[in-house]
């Protein structure tokens, strides 16, 4: 109910108190004017009666009564009196009149007053009878009527006038508080630049001061928030181990390329796979990787400065490069993959006479699509790691070649319903022990039995729309596990599997069906989702939540437009972006961002994991910042999971 309505109310109130309490007043009045009123009536006529009896010597019966009748008459015409009667000694009635002008008592009054009408009763000179005058009630009840018209008139105006005062004044109190209130959504949608709130009494003078400065404050925190926001992006957009522009990075040149008009020169995509890296990572460790990796990434990166037809080099992930370059004639291409493979073969740890990187090369224009250009260059590649010079030009061979394989492959795993599952703890360093494990799946091809790369296996069947098949099977392979752990552990929901309707009831109901083991399952959600698929992704997270599952949402910084997403899930952990926290412990700009989004994710009431630590003083460095949930290879690589 409005303030305003609250008041009016209010007074109403106490109007029809003071009305009631008025009325029963004036009732009160003239019930006493009318017993007055026959008192003085009784007494009067008795002194009448004397003063015509006391004139006469002897009076006889017939004068009696003829003076008694003019006498009862005489008082019945008198205000107040209602009937007139003489009673003799033994109290009969001798005889009585009654005012014509009596009108029947209301049956409302009587309820208000019950008690009987007043009456006088006086005795007569010279003589055993008495004068008895009754007051008149229904006399009491028009005049109380007049009185009831009359209070009503009033105190109605006078509630019209007031509830017009308490409208006026609540227009002038309230308009200070509309403007706040006005004030504080501009803030709410990022508008810091209204201008500022005046009070119009000293009563509001706290509250447009407190509007002021809160309006200040976010702005300056806001305006800090979007440079780092812009920073990030910028760093963002690089590689940190070679400080290549990264994937998100060639994703946006390949469509802005292919934005550009349809009738341009054609364009070559080269896709470089290093070989020997997973090897090396197992047989030699992470660090002679990552330097192989960089060795790599100077060998291109020297192949741009001193070939005018490479323009641009990339690193996707892992062993993952591509490179774009204007079209070439045969000679010279073969030439320069030739010179790549041999350099790439000398900086390689790993001395087993293999080829140490394998290059698929397409060509492309801008009236292809994203999808047709990954896929050619995918076919090529695959049919390079079978060539005997190790490269491809996707124009050579047949385009489905790729989409069949894959999808042979991928019908494989999922119908053999197996996978291995690697587990990597997500640790609380406050106590040392880890919160749950990040699960995932690891897929051997049935040909080679050799592990399927996930920069592989993910855009394939994405491309074939397999990837809620392979969710699926992850999660039943791991809530098998769980059957017969304590653990708790995390499985990772790709954007695909929760776009996918099917999938999502899938899921809810095989959840529902193992609530025993919910409370120690966990589920990690892109914040892409929440921006691509909003409302599916809220929907999903709640029914988990429900159930007794937990949440997590990754790459938490990335996006600033997930927020409202967070609000609504209130998950149990958001996951930093593991470029925020790479080297952090250097990186003041990353530490300010980092701590703003910290602020941001307790506020919600929200734990925060910072993922990709890989040493003492990164994690030093975000303990100090207040994130006491760590996972990188700091504190363990992932390790498959033997729970038989």
């Amino acid at each position: 109910m409005k303030l305003s309505s609250q008041t009016n109310l209010g007074i109403v109130t106490l109007l029809f108190l003071a009305f009631t309490a008025l009325s029963v007043a004036e009732l009160r009045e003239l019930q006493l004017n009318a017993s007055e009123a026959v008192t003085l009536q009784a007494e009067k006529s008795a002194l009448v009666y004397k003063s015509a009896v006391a004139q006469q010597v002897s009076v006889s019966p017939q004068n009696e009564r003829l003076a008694l009748e003019t006498l009862t008459e005489s008082a019945v015409a008198q205000p107040y009196i209602s009937v007139a009667s003489v009673i003799d000694a033994d109290g009969k009635e001798v005889l009585s009149a009654k005012a014509l002008s009596e009108d029947t008592l209301p049956s409302w009054y009587s309820l208000i007053d019950p008690s009987p009408s007043n009456t006088k009763r006086v005795p007569l000179y010279n003589s055993e009878n008495n004068l008895v005058l009754t007051a008149s009630k229904s006399t009491i009840a028009s005049k109380f009527v007049a009185v009831l018209i009359k209070n009503s008139a009033a105190f109605l105006a006078l509630a019209v006038l007031l509830s017009l005062f308490v409208i006026i004044t609540n227009r002038r109190i309230k308009r200070p508080l509309d403007d706040t209130v006005k004030k504080l959504n501009e803030i709410g949608s990022h508008n810091f630049t209204s201008p500022e709130l005046t009070a119009s009494s000293k009563d509001f003078k706290p509250l447009t001061e407190a509007a002021n400065t809160l309006a200040n404050t976010l702005s300056s925190k806001f305006d800090e928030l979007k440079r780092q926001s812009a920073l990030f992006k910028k760093e963002a957009s690089k590689d940190s181990l070679t400080m290549l522009a990264n994937r998100g990075a060639f994703e946006r040149h390949m469509r802005a390329l292919l934005n550009e008009n349809a009738t341009a020169q054609e364009k070559e995509l080269i896709i470089v796979r290093l070989a020997h890296l997973g090897s090396i990572n197992t047989k030699l460790g992470m660090v002679p990787g990552d330097n192989y990796i960089k060795s790599v990434a100077n060998i291109l990166v020297e192949e741009t400065k001193n070939n005018h037809n490479v323009r641009f080099v990339f690193r996707l992930s892992g062993g993952d490069f591509a490179l774009i370059s204007e079209a070439m004639e045969g000679a010279a291409r073969e030439l320069m993959l030739t010179n790549l493979a041999k350099q790439c073969a000398s900086v390689s740890p790993l001395r087993d006479g293999t080829k140490a990187i394998f290059m698929g090369i397409t060509r492309f224009v801008g009236t292809m699509s994203m999808p047709q250009i990954m896929e050619s260059v995918d076919s090529a590649l695959i049919t390079a790691m079978k060539t005997q010079n190790g490269w491809q030009l996707a124009s050579e061979i047949s385009k489905v070649h790729s989409n069949t394989q894959w999808r042979e492959r991928l019908n494989y795993i999922v119908s053999q319903q197996y996978a291995d599952i690697m587990i990597q703890p997500v640790m609380n360093t406050d106590q040392n022990v880890p919160a749950y494990y990040e699960a995932s799946g690891r897929f051997k091809d049935k040909d080679t039995n050799d592990v399927i790369p996930m920069a592989q296996l993910i855009p394939a069947s994405e491309r074939l729309d397999l990837i809620p098949q392979v969710d699926k099977l992850v999660t039943t392979i791991v809530l098998k596990k769980l059957e017969v752990t304590s653990q708790q552990v995390a499985v990772n929901l790709s954007i695909a599997s929760i776009a996918n309707a099917e999938f999502r009831d899938w899921l809810i109901k095989e959840i529902a069906n193992r609530k025993t083991l919910s409370h120690r399952l966990f589920f990690e959600v892109e914040d892409a989702a929440l921006i691509q698929y909003r409302e599916v992704t809220e929907s999903l997270c709640r029914q988990l939540i429900n159930i007794g599952c937990g949440i997590t949402i990754e790459r938490f910084g990335d996006n600033f437009s997930s927020l409202s997403g967070l609000r609504a899930i209130q998950p149990q952990f958001v996951k930093l972006s593991g470029r925020l926290t790479q080297g952090i412990h250097t990186n003041k700009d990353n530490q300010l961002f980092v701590s703003s989004l910290i602020s941001i994710a307790k506020g919600l009431n929200i734990k925060v994991i910072a993922e990709m630590v890989e040493n003492e003083a990164e994690s030093v460095a975000l303990n100090k910042l207040g994130v006491d949930h760590q996972q990188g290879y700091y504190f363990a690589k992932p390790s498959l999971w033997n729970v038989y």
